[in-house]
């Protein structure tokens, strides 16, 4: 079985109310792609200007098909160019809750 695929992008943001608006923008054109799960928004407690956003996808294909779409390229990818320049894509390997861990299998095949 495998893990679930997830988007982590972090931002230095000037201007919060209109960053929070393209946010919204950006997520709103990746929820209409098939394969989203869910996206969240988060605000960094230690760093005023620091914002991420996560994004989780059933797989990894759905994520590129979504980032790769005309829509995304008219709606995300300019929302995308104002990101930290660092790894953002992440698939799930381990899942811990209260009662149970769970392992997934890599879609990567250069698994370290």
């Amino acid at each position: 079985m495998l893990g679930t695929f997830h988007a982590v992008w972090t931002f230095d943001v000037a201007d919060s109310i209109s960053w929070k608006m393209e946010a919204k923008q950006a997520l709103n054109v990746l929820q209409a792609r098939s394969g989203f799960v869910s996206g969240s928004v988060f605000h960094n407690a230690d760093t005023a200007e620091r914002y991420l956003v996560k994004t989780d996808w059933l797989d990894v294909g759905s994520y590129r098909r979504a980032l790769g779409s005309m829509e995304a390229k008219v709606g995300v990818w300019p929302f995308l160019a104002n990101m930290r320049d660092e790894p953002t894509a992440f698939e799930m390997l381990m899942e811990f809750n209260a009662e149970s861990v769970t392992e997934y299998e890599s879609s990567v095949n250069d698994e370290v």
